[in-house]
């Protein structure tokens, strides 16, 4: 039996097999996090006094020297075992066999990915009183194909040498996705030829669509001295004076095309398609936010393409919020600078729309966020001198093309310096966790902004190895605290825009916290401390070395309680992804489950000092 290794050359497995067993693997770890272990449904330890198992898992235990993970499907009557690792108190499963069923009176076998899938959402369905969760399978399905196309491309484990280079590498090297989603790579709404053409994973680069738009149906906001089309202007096709040259992406193009509003603009010429022209834009790990060197803004498109959760679409509520929360952070940036100086917030200072006016409401809301664009700042324009930008996601989180990347890294910087691995690894870790916890558990605590510090929305800089610099983005999902930020402070936007904004504080705290510690520095210790238990502890006890200075240094009472309660042992939240997937959910609806909170196992070793 071939086992799936995460630390060997997987790669050569064919794209099929490999995307197929990672969904396993993420189908897997969801429901053990969201369903079985809260239920009491999960079992993860060494195989002791069990007699029905078949011969190949004990072989396969054997050989890893691993654990046997076992759930236990109630409403279906069935068993799944597969080997792991280790017992990962948080639920980073490192998977080393594939999976094994037994359906009741049946003998033991092994399960592809759809039929995984399909078991688990029978399951769900049986448990909640629910008929079968079809539009989930097919997001499924998609990831599965999207995943398999990528797969062809395998990403090279070293970092290039240009800042430019490194940097669009990385947001392209994304082959995997979140570890902790049902359908990390689903795109639904793309052919096979445009996953070729605008898939960031296959190393794409494409010129945008333009159009020209009479400037008085162009709805548009900047918080600098000039206007965002007049931001836009020098990268723009040249267009009469009268009309604005507006950015649309190449697929959205199409789609906007066949809207009968834009069709009806089209045909009378108040609107003019100039087609698809001017010089290459990059794909993000977004798909939808685009960056071109040189160019002091991303580009953050509208793409009316569901993507994981959500149609990516730019509602004019979520133009005006994005906005709204670089207009409240303005004022801060000089004390982050001074408290923070490797920080730098990717502002997103503009936005712009087009608005036909129509008496047909509901297609002229079409219309407005089908063209919505909010420019964001670009890391070129706030690098630090002599810093390599690189998305955190492609080092950590991308299964074992990052840690290729990482082992790469630190392997690199232990050579050089000549110092021990561990010891390089935990000094790096360090750094990485000053710069990121410290900056975001303030900006709540003090000022009462919430950053979803996930591992797409942070990128680090580094100078010769060493992090030295971190950049949070993603304004249009940053939230505010109504306590500190009320209505009669936002005059200026809409109902909605205002209501899309706030979380309670209970609300800002799960979100912050599954971002930060779950869904973020869990991926980095389950990565940087694989198979060494004891450098993962000491890893975890750098944490809380720094929530400790945190607090110290900058907390206050309501942050000294939360902080507190982590380092006690407050369970961790963790979003639920395949739940949320599965009851069709907003993304602001969604809940959370605990997750062991590994603080007070870690001790109070020093090691990185």
């Amino acid at each position: 039996m071939q086992t799936l290794r995460n630390d060997t050359a997987v790669p050569g497995l064919p794209a099929e097999l490999a995307a197929g067993r990672r969904c396993q693997e993420t189908l897997l770890s969801c429901y053990c996090r969201e369903v079985a272990a809260p239920t009491g449904h999960l079992r993860v330890g060494p195989p002791v006094g069990q007699c029905d198992w078949p011969a190949t898992l004990a072989m396969a235990v054997q050989r890893e020297q691993g654990q046997v993970l076992q759930v236990h499907l109630q409403h279906v009557r069935d068993r799944l075992l597969t080997v792991v690792s280790d017992a990962s108190i948080t639920g980073n499963y490192r998977f080393r066999s594939p999976v094994f069923h037994k359906a009741e009176n049946k003998p033991w076998a092994l399960l592809d990915w759809e039929e995984l899938a399909a078991l688990l959402l029978r399951e769900m369905a049986l448990q909640n009183d629910l008929p079968p969760n079809i539009e989930l399978m097919e997001q499924i399905r998609n990831s599965v194909a999207v995943n398999t196309r990528v797969l062809g491309l395998p990403v090279p484990s070293r970092i290039p040498d240009d800042p430019v280079e490194a940097y669009i590498d990385s947001e392209q090297s994304l082959t995997f996705g979140h570890p902790f989603h049902p359908a990390p790579k689903s795109r639904q709404g793309f052919s096979d030829e445009d996953l070729a053409r605008y898939s960031p994973e296959l190393r794409t680069r494409f010129p945008l669509a333009w159009f020209a738009v009479p400037r008085e149906d162009v709805a548009q906001q900047s918080l600098l001295a000039a206007s965002c089309a007049a931001l836009i202007c020098a990268n723009a096709p040249a267009v009469a004076g009268e009309r604005v040259a507006v950015p649309v992406h190449p697929w959205q193009a199409g789609y906007l095309r066949r809207h009968p509003l834009v069709r009806q603009a089209l045909a009378s010429g108040r609107v003019q398609d100039l087609g698809t022209q001017g010089p290459d834009f990059f794909p993000t790990s977004s798909i939808r936010t685009l960056y071109q060197p040189g160019n002091p803004y991303f580009y953050k498109l509208s793409l009316n393409i569901r993507i994981t959760n959500c149609v990516r679409k730019n509602a004019w509520y979520e133009l005006e919020s994005a906005l709204q929360v670089n207009r409240v952070l303005r004022p801060l940036l000089p004390e982050l600078a001074r408290e923070f100086p490797g920080l730098a917030l990717m502002e997103e200072p503009a936005f712009l729309s087009v608005d036909l006016g129509d008496a047909d409401i509901e297609h002229n809301r079409e219309v407005i966020e089908g063209f919505g664009l909010i420019l964001r700042q670009s890391v070129d324009t706030l690098r630090a001198p002599g810093t390599v930008p690189l998305l955190a996601g492609s080092l950590f989180g991308n299964h074992y093309y990052g840690e290729a990347r990482t082992r790469e890294l630190l392997g690199g910087l232990a050579a050089r310096e000549r110092c021990h691995p561990d010891a390089v690894t935990e000094r790096w870790f360090s750094g990485y966790v000053e710069q990121l916890v410290h900056p975001v558990l303030h900006l709540f605590f003090a000022h009462g902004v919430v950053f979803e510090p996930h591992l797409q929305n942070v990128v680090l800089g580094l100078r010769h190895g060493w992090p030295a610099q971190l950049f949070l983005r993603d304004f249009e999902g940053v939230k505010l605290t109504p306590a500190r930020h009320p209505a009669a402070a936002m005059p200026d936007i809409s109902e909605r825009a205002r209501a899309s904004l706030w979380y309670d504080e209970e609300q800002g705290w799960n979100r912050i916290a599954y971002c930060l510690f779950v869904n973020n520095l869990c991926e980095v210790v389950a990565q940087l401390g694989a198979g060494r238990p004891a450098l993962a502890a000491r890893l975890w006890s750098i944490v809380s070395h720094h929530l400790h200075v945190y607090q110290h240094r900058y907390g206050n009472a309501v942050s000294g309680r939360r902080v507190n309660a982590l380092l006690a042992g407050s369970p961790f939240p963790a979003k639920t992804n395949l739940s949320n997937r599965f009851f069709k959910r907003a993304d602001r609806a969604s809940t959370y489950v605990p997750v062991t909170n590994p603080l007070p196992f870690a001790g109070t070793g020093a090691a990185w000092q």
